[in-house]
C-alpha cells in the first residue's frame, strides 16, 4: 500500500526508528545486565575465593603453628632429657652411677611429664647394658626394665592422672602396625640415622581404650656412640580437637580439616575421628590424593578448578627430624558460594524484574512517544498540507490565498517562499490584466534575477509594444495607400468616362466615314471633297485614338501601381498576422497572465486576415481591369493604325481616285471592322469604369478597416 500522507510517513518512520531504538536499548540493557551480573558473579567468586583461601591458609597456618608448638615442646623435652643424660654420662663416665641412676632418670622423665600436660608419656630406651652395665643384676619385676634388666622406662598417667611407670615394648620388634608403620620406628630410626624422629599415628591400648599417639624420640649418644633414645608421646586427641576447633572456626564446622603425615596417614580428621591412622585415600579419591601430594614440597595453596572444594595445604616441619605433616583445610564451593548463588539468583530475579520493567517502561514510553510523534507530526504536517493546498490552487491559476505561517524552521521558510511566490504571481496577473486593458506602459517588477515568468512577461510587453507600434505605422501606410488607390480609381473612372465619350464620337465618325465610302462610288467628284473632310476627321480620330491609347497606358500603369500597393498591403497584412501569431504564442507561454492579451492578439490577427482578404479581392479586380485595359490598348493601337491608314488613303485619294471604286468595298468592310473595334473599345471603357468604381469601393473598405485597426491600436498606451 502506497502511503500518500506525509504525516503518516513521519509518524511511521519516527515510530519505526523509536521502536528499533527501544528494542536496541532494552536489548542492550538486558545484555549489559547479564554481563554486569556475570562480571559481578565472577569478581565476587574471585574475591570470595581469595578470601576463603586466605582464611583457610591463615587457619591452617595457625593450626600448624599450634601443632608444631606442641610437637616441638615434646621434642624439646626429649632433647633436654637426651642432652642431659648424654652430658652427664660423658662427664661422669667413671662415676656415673653416683650422679645418675635409674631412679633419677625415672624422676626426670616424670618431671617432664608433669610439666607438660599435653604429653601422654615420657620414655627412655637404652641399649642392653648401655645405661649402667648392670642389666643382669637388676631384680626381676622392676617396672622400668624388661625381663632382661634392660633399662626401658615409660612413664604415663593413670585414670586419676597420677604418674605410673612400666617398661616399653616393641622396641626390638620388626613388625608393623595395621597402618603400615614399623612398630619400633621410634627406636630403630634414631639408632640407624642418629636423628630425632616423630612417628605417628601409633595405635596404643591404654586402660582399655585405644589411643593414637605421636612419638617423638631423640637419640642419646655418649662419646659418639648410640646408647639409647629419650622420647615423649603426644596424644593425638589434642590434634583431633585442634582440627575440630579449626573446622568450627570455618563456616561453623561445615569445613573439613585433615592433618596427615608425609606417609599419607591421617593424624586428625575434623569430620570423622575414625579415619585417624587410616590412609588419606579413605578421605580423598585417587585424583585428589595425587593432586594434594604432588604439592607436598610446596607451601602454596591448592585450588583445583575442577573440584567442588576450595583446599589449602600447609606443611608442618618438626625440628631436625625431616618429618613433615600436612594440614589440609577444605570447604565446599557450594557452601562458600551459597550466599553468592543466592545473591546471583536474587540478582537474576531482580534482573528479570528489571527487564520486564524496562520492557514495560520502554513499551509505555514508546506508546507515549508515538502519541507525541503523531501530535507533532500532525502539527508539522499542517503547514505542509496547507502549502500543498495552496500549491494546488496556484496550479489551478488562483494566487489570492496566503499561508501566513511564521516560524524560523524550514517549514516556515517554505511557507514564506510560497507566500512570496503567490504575491509575485498575483502581481504578474495584475500586470497581465493591465496589459490586456491596453496599458503597455506598465513596469514589470521582477521577483529576482532568476524570475523567468517576470522576465518572459516583461519581454512579452516589450515585444507587444513594438508590435503595436509597427501595426500602427503599417495601418497609417495602409490608409495612405488606400487613399491613393481611391484617387487613382476615381481618376481612372473619370478617364474611362472621357474615353467612352470619345469612343462614341469616333464611332459616329466611323459610321459617317462608312457612309461616305459607300456613297463614294456614286459621286467621284464629291469624293475629293469628302476625302479632305475624311482626312481631317481621320487626323482628329488618330489624335483621339493616340490620346485613348495613352490613357489606356496610364490606366495600365495605375493598375500596376495599385498591384504594387496591394502587394505592400498584403505583406503588411501577413506581417500583422505573423506579429499577432507571435503575440498569441508569447501570451500562451505567459499562461493565465497572458490570456487577455491572447484575445487582443486574436482580434489583431482577424483584422489582418480580413485586410488580406480585402486586398486579395481588390487585387483580383485590378488584375481583371488591367487585363481588359491591355485588351483595350491593343484594340486602340489597331484603331490608331486603321485611322493612320485612312489618313494615308485620304491623302492619296486625289491621286488614287481611279481606285476609289475598287477600294470602296474594302473601305466599307474596314469601316465596319473599325466600327466593331470602336464598339469593343467602348465596352472596355465602360468595363474599366465599373472596375474603377469597384477598386474605389475596395479602397474605401480598406481605408475603413485600416481606421478600425488604428482604433484598436489606439487602445494600447505605449
Amino acid at each position: 500500500m502506497k502511503i500518500k500522507s506525509i504525516r503518516t510517513k513521519i509518524a511511521l518512520t519516527a515510530g519505526f526508528c523509536l521502536i528499533i531504538t527501544s528494542i536496541v536499548l532494552v536489548g542492550y540493557n538486558v545484555y549489559s545486565s547479564n554481563i554486569s551480573q556475570k562480571t559481578v558473579s565472577k569478581r565476587s567468586s574471585e574475591i570470595i575465593k581469595r578470601e576463603v583461601l586466605d582464611k583457610l591458609q591463615y587457619k591452617a597456618i595457625e593450626s600448624a603453628k599450634s601443632i608444631n608448638l606442641q610437637i616441638e615442646k615434646g621434642l624439646e623435652s626429649a632433647k633436654s632429657v637426651s642432652t642431659s643424660i648424654s652430658a652427664i654420662k660423658s662427664y661422669y663416665a667413671n662415676d656415673f652411677f653416683h650422679v645418675l641412676n635409674r631412679k633419677v632418670i625415672n624422676n626426670l622423665l616424670e618431671a617432664v611429664l608433669n610439666n607438660n600436660s599435653h604429653l601422654h608419656g615420657t620414655y627412655s630406651g637404652w641399649e642392653p647394658n648401655a645405661f649402667d652395665g648392670n642389666d643382669a643384676d637388676i631384680e626381676s619385676g622392676r617396672n622400668d626394665s624388661d625381663k632382661s634388666g634392660r633399662y626401658v622406662p615409660y612413664i604415663t598417667r593413670n585414670q586419676k592422672g597420677h604418674p605410673i611407670i612400666h617398661p616399653l615394648n616393641g622396641y626390638d620388634s620388626s613388625g608393623k602396625y595395621v597402618n603400615g608403620l614399623m612398630k619400633n620406628a621410634w627406636y630403630q630410626i634414631p639408632q640407624k640415622t642418629g636423628k630425632e624422629v616423630v612417628t605417628a599415628p601409633i595405635p596404643y591400648q591404654f586402660q582399655g581404650k585405644r589411643l593414637w599417639l605421636a612419638s617423638m624420640s631423640v637419640p642419646i649418644f655418649v662419646k659418639g656412640k648410640f646408647v639409647g633414645v629419650a622420647g615423649t608421646d603426644f596424644n593425638l586427641d589434642y590434634v583431633q580437637n585442634l582440627a575440630v576447633k579449626a573446622s568450627q572456626g570455618i563456616y561453623n564446622g561445615k569445613s573439613h580439616v585433615v592433618i596427615s603425615t608425609d606417609k599419607g596417614l591421617v593424624v586428625a580428621d575434623s569430620q570423622n575421628a575414625k579415619n585417624i591412622g587410616q590412609s588419606v585415600r579413605q578421605i580423598y579419591n585417587d585424583k585428589t590424593f595425587q593432586n594434594l601430594y604432588s604439592w607436598l614440597s610446596n607451601d602454596a595453596r591448592i585450588d583445583d578448578e575442577n573440584s567442588h572444594f576450595y583446599r589449602v595445604l600447609v606443611p608442618i616441619s618438626f625440628g631436625d627430624s625431616g618429618v613433615r605433616w600436612f594440614i589440609t583445610l577444605e570447604v565446599s564451593k557450594a557452601l562458600v558460594l551459597n550466599n553468592l548463588y543466592q545473591l546471583n539468583e536474587e540478582l537474576a530475579g531482580q534482573a528479570v524484574k528489571h527487564i520486564l520493567n524496562q520492557i514495560a517502561i520502554g513499551v509505555s514510553m514508546t506508546i507515549v512517544a508515538l502519541l507525541g510523534i503523531l501530535y507533532f507530526s500532525d502539527k508539522l504536517s499542517r503547514p505542509i498540507l496547507s502549502s500543498v493546498k495552496m500549491a494546488q490552487m496556484v496550479s489551478k491559476g488562483r494566487f489570492d490565498s496566503r499561508l501566513g505561517h511564521v516560524s524560523s524552521d524550514e517549514i516556515g521558510q517554505l511557507s514564506e517562499a510560497l507566500d512570496e511566490m503567490a504575491i509575485s504571481l498575483q502581481k504578474q496577473v495584475k500586470a497581465a490584466e493591465t496589459v490586456a486593458q491596453g496599458d503597455l506602459t506598465i513596469d514589470i517588477e521582477l521577483a529576482s534575477e532568476q524570475d523567468q515568468l517576470g522576465l518572459a512577461l516583461k519581454k512579452m510587453v516589450e515585444k507587444l509594444s513594438e508590435l503595436i507600434q509597427h501595426i500602427s505605422t503599417r495601418s497609417g501606410v495602409i490608409a495612405e495607400n488606400a487613399a491613393q488607390i481611391s484617387g487613382l480609381s476615381q481618376t481612372l473612372a473619370s478617364g474611362a468616362t472621357t474615353s467612352a465619350s470619345s469612343v462614341t464620337e469616333i464611332n459616329s465618325t466611323i459610321s459617317h466615314i462608312a457612309q461616305q465610302i459607300r456613297s463614294s462610288s456614286e459621286d467621284a467628284r464629291h469624293v475629293s471633297h469628302l476625302s479632305g473632310v475624311s482626312n481631317t476627321y481621320a487626323v482628329t480620330a488618330s489624335e483621339i485614338m493616340n490620346e485613348l491609347s495613352g490613357a489606356m497606358v496610364e490606366i495600365e500603369s495605375s493598375g500596376n501601381d495599385i498591384n504594387t500597393i496591394i502587394s505592400s498591403i498584403e505583406g503588411i497584412a501577413e506581417q500583422t498576422n505573423l506579429l499577432a501569431l507571435n503575440a498569441a504564442i508569447e501570451a500562451a507561454r505567459a499562461g493565465e497572465a497572458g490570456r487577455g492579451f491572447t484575445v487582443v492578439a486574436e482580434e489583431v490577427r482577424n483584422l489582418a486576415v480580413r485586410c488580406a482578404n480585402a486586398v486579395q479581392e481588390t487585387s483580383t479586380l485590378i488584375k481583371n481591369s488591367a487585363t481588359r485595359t491591355k485588351r483595350g490598348i491593343e484594340l486602340t493601337d489597331k484603331a490608331t493604325q486603321s485611322l493612320q491608314d485612312i489618313v494615308n488613303n485620304v491623302s492619296s485619294v486625289s491621286t488614287l481616285m481611279e481606285k476609289i471604286a475598287q477600294a470602296s468595298t474594302e473601305q466599307s468592310v474596314g469601316a465596319e471592322l473599325v466600327s466593331q473595334g470602336i464598339n469593343q473599345i467602348d465596352s472596355v471603357t465602360h468595363g474599366n469604369r465599373s472596375n474603377s468604381e469597384l477598386c474605389a469601393s475596395a479602397a474605401e473598405l480598406l481605408t475603413k478597416e485600416s481606421s478600425e485597426l488604428a482604433g484598436l491600436v489606439k487602445k494600447f498606451r505605449l
